[in-house]
């Protein structure tokens, strides 16, 4: 009929390796059958068959079909499905039959596919033939070696055993497949060709989504291997994939710098056949603002806060209460984790999609625009801006939350008239007040210690906690950390006592109570700005941080020091 369409068949190119010439003669007999089968049949038993095997694939084959040890070897050294033809009841029926009217002792000894079947017959026929079976080819010799010892005299199996049992002087009786197992591999490369088929489409459309969603990506499998990678925008020397974590988690390392250039690194976890691998993907970090100006990172998992204080549930609690603002200030002393509640809060809001930004008030009044991944800016020395800029800053803001971006600042003290009614204000407590929590903080601190560097100690004596909880922290969690931090590096012991926590504490009592004799004499302004010189130092001459501490913005700081 005009205008109908043939139907096309797909022939399947066929890779036939018989581990023995009979079976190749008998293949090419059966073949003829197989229409949709376009069969090569080759002869090669276990290593001879192998350089075979690796070059199927690039000569165009889509299936390889073999028998027993020569199939399993096969499946290490190539992509393409394997068929092992199955020796049929029939095929194990003949020999049983044949050699049971040998006399002497007999065997069967070869793989699993061939000595399963053997050990029911013989149970079910009763016949007086013994069976083992091997995992490597490597050892049917020393077992036919051995059996000979014991007194067999006939062998039966696959290639390998028949050689072994020539070579030792024994009869050896070769297990052959007939055609109802040659049809039934035919039958199974059609099944599995068709499988395969559908899988390979189903990789190339994963591959093509891959490509789209993002053009530079690695997939790494659990134990750290690279499964499947892509790069066409960055150069793949650029990235040290050695640094990459092999659970899929990042730990704050969502951006990486190489050279001049910053990249966005995202995490995935795929999971296959039950096994899991992680796709990290590569973008280049688009902002206009100074590279060396921003921290950008990927806040992997919510953060721990111990709130075991009536004032930290407080602040938790109000967290909770606003997490649908936009804008949010939070006030506390230097040192009570302001840092550690932002994260929380991009956590609490975003999950763990989308990075959390570092910046500096002034610096992030000269950034024109942010990366579309920025989902958080967390703005530090806000109290350093004058009036004009402090508004200027909120304008910027309120751009930022136009775009769905939350905009989080850090300031010591709340100035009137600086926050609108639109900023959720958090209140953190300094650790003098929440002195109930310094037992859980020093336990987690030193854990946390223990785990990253190695410490030694591993509890915290009673009367060394009582001393923590008496003094009066001035720097806050900030100098409990570096406290703890010093004690677990000096203590060579599994517990913290009050030898080494005493002496620590009351150095800087000492520190905070002396004044050099020469430092009240002059005039006010030699005093004040004695004491400028001094948060210098402290600071390491960072000036928007001494501004910080001292309250003063930075242009009175620049002008008080060039007085």
């Amino acid at each position: 009929m005009k205008g109908r369409k043939e139907r096309v068949i797909k022939m399947i190119k066929v890779l036939f390796i018989a581990p023995y010439p009979a079976m190749a003669v008998l293949i090419d007999e059966c073949k003829t059958d197989a229409e949709d089968l376009d069969v090569t049949v080759k002869t090669g038993n276990l290593g001879s068959a192998v350089p075979l095997a690796k070059r199927a694939e690039q000569d165009g084959f889509d299936v390889i079909i073999s028998r027993g040890g020569t199939a399993k070897l096969i499946e290490e050294v190539t992509n393409l499905p394997v068929i092992d033809i199955h020796v049929s009841g029939y095929d194990m029926l003949r020999v049983l039959t044949l050699a049971n009217e040998f006399p002497g002792k007999k065997a069967i000894v070869g793989f699993s596919n061939i000595t399963l079947g053997a050990e029911t017959i013989t149970d079910i026929l009763e016949f007086p033939i013994e069976v083992f079976t091997v995992e490597r080819a490597e050892e049917v010799g020393p077992l036919i070696k051995d059996l000979k010892d014991q007194g067999f005299s006939v062998i039966m199996g696959d290639v390998v055993t028949v050689h072994n049992a020539d070579r030792y002087g024994m009869e050896g009786i070769l297990i052959q497949s007939g055609r109802e197992a040659i049809f039934d591999a035919f039958q199974r490369t059609r099944t599995i060709y068709s499988f395969y088929q559908k899988k390979q489409t189903e990789i190339e459309l994963m591959k093509a989504m891959l490509d789209t969603a993002a053009s530079d990506f690695v997939v790494i499998d659990s134990d750290g291997g690279i499964v499947y990678e892509q790069w066409k925008t960055i150069s793949s020397s650029l990235i040290d994939l050695t640094e990459l974590p092999e659970d899929g988690s990042l730990n704050s390392q969502g951006v990486i710098t190489t050279g001049n250039e910053m990249y966005k690194v995202k995490p995935s976890v795929l999971t296959n056949g039950g096994r899991k691998h992680y796709l990290y993907s590569f973008s280049k970090l688009e902002q206009s603002m100074d590279e060396s100006l921003i921290k950008v990172e990927h806040v992997s998992q919510l953060p721990l806060i111990i709130q075991e204080s009536e004032q930290m549930r407080n602040c938790i609690s109000s967290i909770g209460a606003n997490i649908k603002r936009c804008k949010w200030a939070l006030i506390g002393e230097r040192g009570t984790g302001k840092g550690l509640i932002a994260r929380y809060i991009h956590y609490m809001k975003h999950g763990g999609n989308g990075l959390f930004a570092v910046v500096e008030a002034r610096d992030f009044l000269k950034n024109s625009e942010a990366d579309k991944d920025i989902k958080t800016i967390y703005l530090q020395c806000i109290d350093a801006l004058d009036a004009s800029e402090q508004q200027r800053l909120h304008r910027v803001a309120d751009h930022y939350c136009s775009l769905g971006i939350d905009v989080i600042f850090s300031v010591q003290v709340e100035n009137e008239g600086v926050f609108d009614s639109n900023v959720a204000r958090i209140y953190l407590p300094p650790l003098r007040n929440r002195s109930c929590d310094i037992r859980a903080l020093a336990a987690y601190l030193i854990a946390d210690s223990n785990q990253r560097f190695g410490t030694s100690p591993i509890k915290i004596k009673e009367e060394a906690l009582d001393l923590l909880e008496k003094y009066h922290w001035p720097g806050n969690v900030a100098e409990l950390k570096a406290v703890l931090h010093d004690a677990v590096a000096a203590e060579k012991g599994y517990v913290l006592g009050t030898e080494m926590i005493g002496p620590m504490l009351e150095l800087k009592i000492t520190s905070e109570l002396s004044i050099p004799d020469d430092f009240l004499q002059g005039t006010l302004e030699d005093i004040e700005k004695k004491i400028i010189l001094a948060v210098m130092e402290q600071e390491d001459g960072n000036q928007t941080r001494v501004a910080n501490r001292l309250n003063i913005n930075r242009s009175t700081l620049w002008r008080k020091l060039k007085n």
